[in-house]
């Protein structure tokens, strides 16, 4: 049995449907589980990685499980921490980030490490995924562009290899199911290098508009963040490591083919596929 956490998200999801497509037992938890609308045949357990009496019932009988956190990182897996090794769980895939490579000290860093740490205090086989931006980041896009075809971009316009989730998805996959990826960490970037306005560039082509790009400044952009999440000091940190040409998925890596067997999509596959979207 397999248990995938944050299931019905863009990576989770995937995941879910690739693990049923191969035949495996899969065990699903939802904050959300009357919306979840996974495979048949898949188990649905509502609760969270936060939810320590939940996870003692998604966890009971699961050999391995992957581990998609949201909202308090960290405290989320401490607690999953808590519940794996209660559960005697086998094997550990974490979705973390690349920003736990970062020259900058910052919160997403800070939150992801912690995240990791709390896994290896686990006796189980891990593996940690740390994928750069995904390209549905570029979703935050939609309204402007919908409205006067305007893309105001968040994270500066330094060059870096973004992500499709599906290849995310794929590599959870090889993990949890293959031999080989116990105690290792994997970084995941795309196969191109791109600026935030070349790919404002490809998206306009993909929708047939050309796109007016700008970059929002940093104070704005801590503004918002900010407004998100309550929390002013995380964000400068956030915005300041986004905004940085150090950015550790500046250069492609090559773990979607080494894992996959084939090489990662590109931004514009991406585009084109979700082109309805941007109107």
């Amino acid at each position: 049995m397999i248990l995938v956490t944050g299931a019905t998200g863009k990576v989770g999801r995937e995941v879910v449907e690739q693990l049923v497509a191969l035949g495996r037992e899969v065990r699903a938890l939802s904050r959300k589980p009357q919306e979840a609308n996974l495979p048949e045949g898949v188990e649905v357990v509502a609760g969270s990685p936060g939810d320590a009496d939940s996870l003692a019932v998604a966890l009971k009988g699961a050999d391995a499980a992957l581990v998609v956190l949201s909202g308090d990182v960290a405290a989320e897996a401490r607690t999953f921490a808590a519940a794996a090794a209660e559960a005697g769980l086998r094997r550990i895939v974490l979705l973390s980030s690349a920003g736990v490579l970062h020259p900058l000290p910052h919160g997403i860093a800070r939150e992801h490490r912690e995240a990791e740490e709390a896994i290896l205090g686990v006796d189980a086989a891990w593996t940690f995924l740390r994928p750069g931006p995904f390209h549905a980041n570029t979703s935050w896009w939609i309204k402007t562009v919908r409205e006067n075809s305007r893309v105001r971009d968040w994270i500066g316009n330094n060059p870096g290899a973004p992500i499709d989730e599906y290849d995310i998805s794929s590599v959870a996959v090889a993990a949890l199911t293959q031999d080989g990826h116990e105690n290792k960490a994997y970084v995941l970037t795309g196969p191109e290098v791109l600026t935030s306005e070349e790919q404002a560039r490809i998206l306009g082509e993909a929708i047939g508009r050309e796109l007016d790009f700008s970059v929002a400044p940093r104070e704005e952009v801590v503004e918002v963040f900010a407004g998100i999440t309550g929390d002013r000091e995380a964000a400068v940190s956030n915005v300041a490591a986004l905004h940085s040409p150090e950015v550790p998925w500046a250069r492609p890596t090559t773990t979607v083919r080494d894992l996959t067997g084939r090489e990662p999509r590109p931004y514009r596959e991406w585009a084109a596929a979700n082109a309805p979207l941007f109107g």
